[in-house]
């Protein structure tokens, strides 16, 4: 997940999956994690002006209008065919700095005002039939919707930012960042992957707005930010939900011990759902595992204070091993949702337990993912907060070279407005002033409880520009 060090320049000018599971693969292996980073920041100083509204990074609520914007994005999947020809071209321009001559001859200014649009409606209602269909619920749109929203509308940032043109940047990022909160609207852990994906690509582009000649100081306007895109509560009551879902026997209830026939359903249906549709089991082989692993769930049943011993022997294999993996799914399910209600801090140690109690798992049949890692779901959720109250410090630091010649502080307490603290860490940024008075640099702390290779390392080396 973590690969080697890298080091990026912010400055001023310089598949389709219908199911639910292989999709949740695919994203993992794309967006999770983040790399240790170094960024270098050349910054301009700029004041916190009291009696001036700065500009909004998410449309404020009144001024949003009444609609649905989730029709008008699933609506640009018409435009993306206009772009399919030059799409790989469009990835790699996403990527370039600002200023590179590649980028301003990219023509995607077609899309754009839709999307413009889509980011000042209130409501964004997708009318996915999980109810229905549960996990096999249909997704690609959102994975389109997410590829339109990083790539050709961060070209038109890009562009913008080249032009000088700090308020159509603006806006360019502002609409990014309320299309990730459309899309975390839908009550899927993937879909909160994809929202936080792409509000991830707005503070990378954020980074670059920040180091315009011309920004105006942002702190207040990174500081009203949300610490997540989505609803946590419901997109983890709607994840726990989708196995039941998901198999329709027990949309019913769950079946009387002694209904032979109901758990051999519930068995081949979860079979259906968890196996590699290129290379599933024959019934034999599904029979021959569920006698194997029939001892181990009636253990568990019984370890569990869930029925006796006696109980235990009466049932089906297929009840022994489906009611231990029910069980199993739904206790990880509720200690997930608990870890989550906790302060940042409590939760890594109490989803660091759940990791634990999932590996222990020890029947040979997969039980439902819940997640790729508890606690690695929850550290990747959280590190946009973390990087915005990273930002809110940079423009701390940036106000004060405003009113103290260009120069940056001896340390972060020397700040007229205060440093924000790591809200995942809970442990103040690590800043170092460096030989000359205009440059410093600021770092993510470590994660306390938190493995080595866990943690989600970031730095800006910071030099002020001369006003």
């Amino acid at each position: 997940m973590f690969g080697p060090f890298g080091s990026h320049r912010r400055h001023g000018i310089a598949a389709c999956f219908g199911s639910l599971t292989l999709l949740l693969i695919a994203i993992f292996g794309e967006v999770r994690g983040d790399d240790p980073v170094e960024i270098v920041l050349e910054l301009h100083p700029a004041r916190i002006d009291r009696f001036a509204a700065p500009p909004r990074l998410l449309p404020a609520d009144p001024d949003l209008k009444p609609g649905n914007a989730a029709v008008v994005l699933n609506g640009l999947m018409a435009e993306r065919q206009g772009y399919w020809n030059r799409w790989d071209t469009i990835y790699e321009d996403a990527r370039l700095p600002v200023g590179d001559p590649r980028i301003a001859a990219t023509n995607v200014a077609g899309i754009i005002p839709d999307m413009i649009r889509a980011g000042s409606i209130r409501d964004a209602d997708w009318n996915h039939p999980v109810r229905d269909v549960g996990a096999n619920v249909f997704l690609a749109d959102m994975q389109m919707v997410r590829g339109l929203l990083e790539r050709p509308l961060t070209v038109w940032i890009k562009q913008k930012l080249a032009e000088h043109d700090v308020a159509a940047a603006t806006e360019g990022i502002r609409t990014q960042l309320a299309c990730a909160r459309h899309m975390g609207n839908a009550p899927f852990m993937i879909t909160a992957m994809q929202a936080h994906a792409v509000g991830t690509v707005a503070i990378d582009n954020l980074e670059y707005l920040v180091a315009q000649p011309g920004c105006p100081n942002l702190r207040w306007s990174v500081s009203v930010l949300p610490p997540l895109l989505f609803d946590a509560p419901s997109m983890l009551e709607w994840h726990t939900r989708l196995l039941e879902l998901s198999l329709p026997r027990l949309k019913m209830g769950i079946p009387h011990d002694s209904d032979n026939e109901a758990w051999q359903q519930i068995a081949s249906d979860y079979f259906d759902l968890i196996e590699d549709s290129r290379n599933p089991l024959a019934s034999e082989q599904r029979a021959d595992l569920i006698l194997r692993c029939a001892p181990l769930g009636r253990a568990r049943l019984v370890r569990r204070g869930l029925m006796s011993a006696d109980a235990a022997m009466a049932i089906s294999p297929e009840a022994a091993v489906m009611r231990a993996i029910l069980d199993h799914h739904a206790t990880l399910g509720r200690q997930m949702r608990l870890a989550w209600a906790l302060p940042r801090s409590e939760a890594i140690g109490q989803l660091a337990k759940l990791d634990a109690l999932a590996g222990a798992w020890d029947l040979d049949i997969d039980s439902w993912p819940l997640a790729n890692g508890f606690l690695k779901d929850f550290l990747f959720f959280n590190h946009f907060s973390r990087r915005t109250a990273m930002l809110e410090t940079v423009e701390s630091l940036r106000h004060h070279a405003a009113t103290h010649g260009g120069e940056l502080p001896t340390k972060l307490a020397d700040l007229e407005y205060a440093a924000r603290r790591d809200p995942v860490a809970g442990l103040p940024f690590t800043y170092v002033r460096g030989d000359a008075p205009t440059t410093a640099t600021l770092s993510m702390p470590d994660i306390p409880g938190v493995p080595d290779d866990a943690q989600q390392r970031r730095t800006y080396k910071i030099e002020m520009v001369s006003p």
